[in-house]
């Protein structure tokens, strides 16, 4: 099933006519994502591309008895509480060169778990806590857009060409499916977008991932499914 746009959000307005909601759960890095391929709790195959940021809630598909809604998923955060004005404007300085999303609020700061920010945060002077939650309000940054190394001659990186690449790869698969189904979105498309989504590298020994990104015991890590790594 194609899922091309958003008809309503089940927690900004809840549903009153009786249809069952089911759940298609994204990882936090996923919702800004142009292209993808994902599984409902039902077990039914979307092909997901709405064209912007997708909200906890959002209805991106509906049939006569059922509405499949966006689920995003919490995760691990890093709380990261300031008492001044001096002590934000510092540790948003030093994150700043991080690639993180985060959240500020008045007196915290809030960026995805990772062990080596966590070290480094407490190496320059913070007091860091690890807290389950949601990715409301954060300003997001793209598991790899950006990441990898300039190429030459342009303002884009390896990690902007390898993510081109996946929604070219995706954009094709997805017009032959509508091509071969005409445009009636109630058909179910299969298609495999695992080795596009991570690039089809099975991580080495040592390595593990937290939010999308990979990260190796000698503190390197990378974001683009370990075409690239990098430290700080």
């Amino acid at each position: 099933m194609i899922a091309d746009h958003i008809t309503g959000n089940i927690i900004e307005n809840p549903p009153k006519d009786g249809k069952l909601s089911v759940p298609i759960d994204f990882e936090w890095f996923e919702t800004d994502k142009k292209r993808m391929a994902k599984v409902a709790e039902d077990g039914t195959e979307f092909g997901v591309m709405v064209g912007r940021t997708i909200k906890d809630g959002d209805v991106l598909a509906e049939t006569d008895d059922k509405r499949y809604y966006a689920k995003i998923k919490t995760a691990q955060l890093i709380e990261i509480p300031v008492s001044s004005m001096k002590e934000m404007g510092r540790l948003c300085f030093e994150l700043g060169n991080r690639h993180l999303s985060l959240k500020v609020e008045s007196d915290r700061v809030l960026v995805p778990y990772d062990h080596p920010t966590m070290e480094y945060t407490k190496k320059i002077g913070f007091e860091p806590h690890i807290i389950e939650g949601g990715f409301d309000g954060f300003l997001i940054v793209k598991a790899h857009a950006g990441s990898g190394t300039i190429i030459p001659g342009t303002n884009k990186t390896t990690g902007d060409l390898a993510e081109e690449e996946q929604e070219a790869a995706a954009d094709k698969d997805w017009n032959a499916a509508e091509a071969g189904h005409g445009h009636d979105h109630d058909h179910d498309h299969t298609h495999d977008h695992g080795e596009h989504a991570h690039g089809g590298h099975a991580h080495a020994d040592g390595e593990y991932e937290a939010n999308g990104v990979l990260h190796r015991p000698d503190g390197s890590h990378s974001h683009d499914g370990g075409r690239t790594w990098h430290t700080h």
